[in-house]
């Protein structure tokens, strides 16, 4: 015989029935809202997938200084921005029976990633004293704190070269900054033309204008017709141009037009002024001055 509290009909049976009616509800009711859990595999979300991040674009620019090569003679070169991808680089190198004499290296490359950079077709030339040869030069694990290349420079054969230097110190040159201002400023130095070098002064008026007449030699001297630009640069250098008239003590540079840039920088010595200048067609002569 069944007690009050267990009778079919009895309370407890109705709370039982009551309960089992709301579960149902709710489980309905939570299906209908997605709160029953989906076992079915799914694929990850857009949001979930991770991208890793693009490689790092190579950086150069600034004043480098370094060897070539086994020589433990001096490299340096500058690099400045260029179009788009582009940076042209300046070199210098000082390789000849007369310490004074530079080899110059000019093209240009254009930038890759991860410390790579790439020769742009045609570009590159080096004068090495009379003499202008065609060059290919590509770049591998450099920064703006550093500079590795190699050189391949044909002359009767191809000679390849290994370029490893290392940028300034802030402290001696910041690219970024603007360059100095040159009013008043005497330089002594010397000035390498094809295999020659010649002692001078670069003196700059009170307008920041070059002017060579301290110079001894023909080209530069005395009432040689001359007319130079000087312009400064948002980066630390200058664009350089210089025109010289007719000078019949002077023929291989008379009536020729020349262009580049300057740029100076602390070293050891003190302030040092680097110049050069170019026609076109690869040949060229520079200025080292100090102060």
């Amino acid at each position: 015989m069944n007690s009050p509290s267990t009778a079919p009909n009895g309370p407890a049976h109705w709370r039982m029935r009551v309960k089992r009616r709301a579960f149902a509800i709710a489980t309905v009711v939570l299906a209908a809202c997605g709160g029953v859990t989906d076992t079915t595999p799914q694929a990850p979300s857009k949001a979930e997938v991770i991208t890793p991040p693009p490689p790092p674009a190579t950086l150069l620019a600034g004043l480098y200084k370094g060897t070539l090569g086994t020589a433990s003679t001096e490299f340096l070169a500058l690099i400045v921005p260029e179009a788009g991808k582009n940076v042209h680089v300046y070199g210098w190198y000082y390789n000849a029976n007369d310490p004074h004499v530079a080899h110059l290296y000019e093209g240009q490359l254009e930038l890759g990633i991860e410390g790579n950079a790439t020769n742009v077709a045609n570009s590159w030339r080096v004068t090495e004293g009379t003499h202008s040869y065609p060059a290919i030069v590509n770049v591998s694990g450099s920064s703006l704190s550093k500079l590795i290349a190699s050189l391949s420079v044909t002359r009767s054969s191809v000679s390849s070269y290994t370029l490893t230097a290392n940028a300034l110190s802030n402290a001696d040159y910041d690219f970024n900054s603007p360059p100095p201002d040159m009013r008043n400023w005497v330089w002594d130095g010397y000035w390498s033309s094809g295999a020659d070098t010649t002692a001078g002064s670069l003196q700059f008026g009170a307008n920041g204008m070059p002017n060579a007449s301290g110079t001894n030699w023909a080209c530069l001297a005395g009432s040689a017709p001359m007319t130079w630009t000087w312009t400064a640069q948002s980066t630390n250098t200058f664009k350089v141009g210089l025109s010289l008239g007719p000078n019949t003590y002077c023929t291989n540079w008379q009536n020729r037009t020349l262009t580049g840039l300057a740029t100076v920088s602390k070293q050891a010595s003190g302030y040092q002024l680097d110049m050069m200048l170019l026609d076109g067609t690869g040949a060229g002569m520079s200025y080292r001055g100090t102060r």
